[in-house]
């Protein structure tokens, strides 16, 4: 909160009865940081998400049906961090013009993820940095796309701040922070290097995100699978882009192999 900014927000509204809320950035479109933005809009609040977050504030809906390939999923295989109260969005973030704080984009997390810099040097990173202990409660973290969270990472390492805070977690001085972006990026790697370990051997898509899901150490979950089908598809995704793997369909699945 800086005066009468706020940077996401809580799932409990009470605390902002307490301040004068003027103008609220969303740092991306999953529901865990927007839960009561639609109260804080009802109270005269303008809401700004960037441009390809913005339909998920508004619709969370579509979130989650991306997931599922468009389909509607049943509630059982929903995370609630992805279930929210719709709230209209006021400003894009892309348009941003304020005195208070500098938005930066930082995608991968989702495609419009963006980090929040504060006037006074505190970035508010969103979910684009998970820090090391985080990395223990979720080991395969929700991404659409590694390689731009890599190099949001990497950007974030040129911004000038004296503390980071992330999505989930404490607030991290700005050289202890530096070890958790480094933690970051090497779980990237690792990751990476499993799949192309693994996928010497030819994996269909399903086999990759059970081999990727068993070594990262998930539970077995529905809700924890169908993030793991969007992260696991992700890194294929990336690799074939960076031409280390071949993608052919046989027998009516899809089928992966390391080049």
């Amino acid at each position: 909160f800086v005066d009468g900014l706020v940077i996401d927000t809580g799932d409990d509204v009470a605390p902002y009865a307490l301040a004068d809320v003027d103008r609220v950035v969303i740092t991306h479109g999953h529901a865990d940081h927007f839960a009561v933005a639609h109260d804080l809009r009802a109270t005269g609040a303008r809401i700004a998400a960037s441009r390809d977050d913005a339909s998920l504030v508004e619709n969370p809906d579509i979130n989650i049906r991306g997931m599922f390939s468009w389909a509607r999923p049943g509630d059982m295989l929903v995370t609630r961090l992805f279930k929210g109260e719709p709230c209209e969005v006021d400003e894009y973030l892309e348009d941003w013009r304020d005195e208070r704080a500098e938005v930066i984009p930082l995608p991968g997390h989702t495609i419009g993820h963006c980090g929040v810099l504060t006037r006074d040097g505190v970035l508010f990173s969103g979910d684009a940095l998970y820090p090391e202990p985080l990395w223990e409660q979720h080991p395969l973290p929700y991404c659409a796309d590694p390689l731009q969270a890599a190099s949001s990472l990497e950007r974030m390492r040129g911004v000038a701040c004296s503390w980071i805070v992330p999505g989930h977690g404490t607030p991290l001085e700005r050289a202890v922070a530096e070890t958790h972006i480094d933690y970051h990026l090497g779980e990237i790697r690792a990751i990476e290097t499993l799949i192309l370990d693994r996928l010497e051997k030819p994996h269909t898509t399903e086999q990759a995100i059970a081999m990727i899901s068993a070594e990262r150490g998930l539970p077995e979950t529905p809700a924890s699978y169908w993030l793991a089908v969007t992260t696991v598809k992700g890194f294929l995704g990336a690799l074939l882009d960076r031409e280390e793997l071949e993608f052919a369909v046989r027998d009516h699945a899809g089928w992966w192999v390391r080049v």
